[in-house]
């Protein structure tokens, strides 16, 4: 592989540093990332349009109707958050692939990054549905658990890539490291809330500048309105991939001492393998 500047620093870093690093990441991979999270996106909104019409949720922001469809609206609800579960563990997947080599600064080819992905499909597809079915409880139950599982299941697929473990082990890790002092899980959900913040503001704001030439509810919003979210998910969803793959190795950077490990290999002149660059679950911090 090629050598270029690495776009994630080689030490732990501050809760600003792993956001960069993250907007680093995607803009190296953003052919790969973005298509993959775009294509997720519109299956995902393909899925919840007939749901929405079934629970009578109105665009553009889909509100609960708490009112005269409670049940309906909050099975919706559930199926929604469980999908995005999915959706972000199969682009934690790709963001991982990448990371390794964004760590290292090496130029790695979008279709070298598919097909190291192609041969984790399975238990990546395991992990994938097993959070899905997992979130989809927590969400069932009024979102009380759904902090916790979420913060902690967020490093899986990258532990799953990048360490090239089983899909259990590699859950395994994920609720071990997010959950050592609760920072990794903290940051997790920090930065989900704060991108729904975010896709909210632009998806109420796509709707406003639509009502300026469609009218509102009919079938042509209704479709705008989900090609609108598609956009804005599609943005979210490989942000927040790309902060779970950051944060998998800055986490092992800062408890495993992983940049350590790697500068001693560099020294050596020695090939480097981040996923046995360290003993697993080692800390030398």
């Amino acid at each position: 592989m090629e050598e270029t500047r690495a776009v994630i620093p080689m030490r732990p870093l501050t809760f600003g540093e792993l956001l960069d690093a993250a907007v680093s990441l995607l803009r190296a991979q953003a052919p790969l990332l973005l298509g993959t999270a775009f294509v997720l996106s519109a299956v995902q909104q393909v899925l919840l349009y007939p749901l929405r019409e079934w629970a009578h949720m109105r665009p553009p922001a889909y509100w609960l109707d708490l009112d005269d469809h409670p049940a309906e609206s909050w099975m919706v609800f559930c199926v929604s958050m469980a999908l995005e579960a999915g959706i972000l563990t199969l682009l934690g997947g790709f963001a991982g692939a990448a990371a390794g080599p964004g760590l290292l600064g090496r130029n790695a080819r979008g279709r070298d990054l598919l097909r190291q992905v192609a041969r984790r499909a399975l238990p990546l597809g395991v992990i994938a549905l097993a959070t899905t079915a997992l979130i989809f409880v927590t969400a069932f139950m009024l979102m009380l658990p759904w902090p916790l599982l979420y913060g902690l299941l967020g490093l899986a697929p990258a532990a799953l890539v990048v360490d090239r473990v089983g899909p259990f082990a590699a859950i395994g890790r994920s609720f071990k490291l997010a959950g050592r002092g609760l920072r990794g899980m903290s940051i997790r959900v920090g930065g989900y809330v704060s991108w729904a913040a975010i896709r909210i503001a632009l998806g109420l704001g796509g709707g406003a500048l639509l009502e300026i030439w469609l009218r509102p509810y009919t079938t042509g919003y209704a479709i705008a309105m989900v090609a609108v979210w598609v956009l804005v998910d599609t943005v979210a969803y490989a942000m927040l991939a790309c902060v779970d793959a950051v944060l998998y190795l800055e986490i092992r950077m800062r408890v495993e001492g992983l940049d350590v490990a790697i500068g001693r290999l560099r020294r050596l002149n020695r090939p480097i393998d981040l996923a046995g660059s360290v003993i697993l679950g080692a800390a030398v911090r």
